[in-house]
């Protein structure tokens, strides 16, 4: 049985956010990319609703969601305008599902010749943009 969203992220700011994944899963290489960057970042907490089915995961910090792993690859994170830009010049796309401050970020795939996206470089600008914003 999935476990109801806590309370704490149940705020205006996440609004968006819970109302886009509430129906979407997420592949365990995905989550696994996503847990493996925000784990040194402090003070992070992940939620799943239910981890056997590997639904949708969100990182939060001060009860603000700052990323997401959803669908086979995608990692969406918020950032600030600034950072925004730069990762949208840099191959994030925007990602208003969630929000004005959202983008997406394609993980390297092992079959890619394109240079590998930082994702842990991303989380962490996310990290400090929630908790400073």
């Amino acid at each position: 049985m999935p476990e109801p969203v806590p309370l704490s992220l149940k705020t205006a700011m996440n609004a968006a956010v819970l109302r886009h994944v509430e129906s979407l899963s997420a592949h365990s290489d995905s989550v696994d990319v996503l847990t493996r960057a925000v784990k040194p970042l402090g003070d992070v907490q992940l939620f799943c609703p239910d981890w056997q089915s590997y639904r949708y995961v969100v990182a939060s910090t001060d009860n603000i969601i700052f990323a997401l792993a959803v669908g086979m690859s995608t990692i969406a994170i918020r950032l600030d305008p600034a950072m925004k830009e730069r990762a949208l010049e840099t191959g994030a796309e925007a990602y208003p599902a969630c929000g004005d401050d959202w983008v997406s970020i394609l993980p390297h795939r092992s079959d890619s010749d394109w240079p590998a996206v930082d994702v842990p470089f991303w989380a962490r600008k996310a990290y400090v943009y929630a908790r400073n914003g």
